[in-house]
């Protein structure tokens, strides 16, 4: 029951983020048409009012009637609550979505989707953690070998690249984080912990690409340079929230950042090959050069034999 009345919430807000001002008949003709209502129910004034009420108690979002002359329009007044909340925003794109590929349901074999690994089962358990500031049970190994088991403390989940991932407390303020698909067994406890008051998910992120954070190396001021189709990619869709492109002349295009240069960031520039050149700072020049030797003494290798 609560699964099928978030659904109608999402539906809701996401017919008026679309649709702008509508009338009640309007949105009611659009919730006949909707692959939510699988059962044909009609939606009722009275549903409808009671659903807006509930949509700003757990989202915060307004939804108020503009009348006029014998037409009554409604429409969210603070779209703002929806930009500003990426939770809120993530969960009503991913219904979107997701209505608009069950509506094409036909034609499923023309659709090709992207999987995310296995972990799914442990994300409902952690969630409820995270919601009552539990401890978990955790059995991990990872794909080298490197095992833990023990009792940890969740801070927070982030998705990256399809992987869904844990970050926690263990022993004596130590951060560590863990993915879900490579978790053997999890399991909520009924302990609870005191939630660090001065601990901000975003901004323990803040600085770095991906899901190595809390490293000692230090944040640097990096500039990139990008060829071909690339700054059009970067500008569509920018590496990091701190990117700002600087210049474009002569076939190619500068972007700065302002992050600390781990693992998962050097991995996304080697990501675009030739496309892409790092210009400062010089130590972080010399290593992506030193990996791509080590790359290229491979190929050497493979060639002499």
């Amino acid at each position: 029951m609560v699964e099928l009345l978030l659904k109608r919430y999402l539906w809701l807000i996401d017919t008026l983020k679309r649709g702008g001002e509508m009338t009640f008949d309007e949105i009611s003709d659009k919730w006949d048409k909707s692959s939510v209502n699988d059962t044909g129910s009609e939606l009722t004034k009275r549903t409808f009012y009671n659903h807006c009420q509930a949509i700003v108690r757990h989202f915060g979002i307004d939804i108020e009637c503009r009348r006029g002359r014998g037409l009554n329009l409604y429409y969210i007044t603070n779209p703002e609550a929806i930009e500003e909340n990426s939770l809120t925003k993530w969960a009503i794109d991913s219904f979107s979505l997701g209505e608009l590929l069950l509506g094409n349901a036909s034609i499923s074999d023309k659709i090709l989707l992207e999987d995310i690994p296995s972990g799914r089962e442990w994300l409902e358990p952690v969630l409820q953690s995270l919601q009552q500031n539990l401890m978990v049970d955790i059995i991990y190994e990872n794909f080298v070998g490197v095992k833990f088991s023990g009792r940890v403390c969740p801070l927070c989940v982030k998705l990256f690249k399809r992987r869904w991932y844990i970050l926690c407390l263990i022993g004596n303020n130590r951060k560590r984080i863990f993915s879900l698909d490579r978790i053997k067994n999890l399991s909520l406890t009924d302990q609870s912990f005191t939630y660090p008051k001065d601990f901000v998910p975003a901004d323990y992120f803040h600085d770095v690409f991906g899901i190595v954070a809390g490293v000692e190396r230090k944040i640097e001021n990096i500039v990139i340079r990008t060829y071909a189709e690339l700054p059009g990619y970067l500008r569509s869709l920018p590496i990091h929230h701190s990117q700002k492109e600087l210049e474009t002349k002569d076939g190619h295009t500068d972007f700065s950042l302002r992050l600390v240069p781990t693992f998962d960031f050097i991995q996304e520039l080697l990501l675009h090959r030739d496309q892409l050149e790092v210009l400062a700072p010089k130590s972080l020049q010399n290593e992506i050069a030193e990996i791509v030797s080590r790359m290229n003494n491979f190929y050497n290798h493979g060639t002499k034999s």
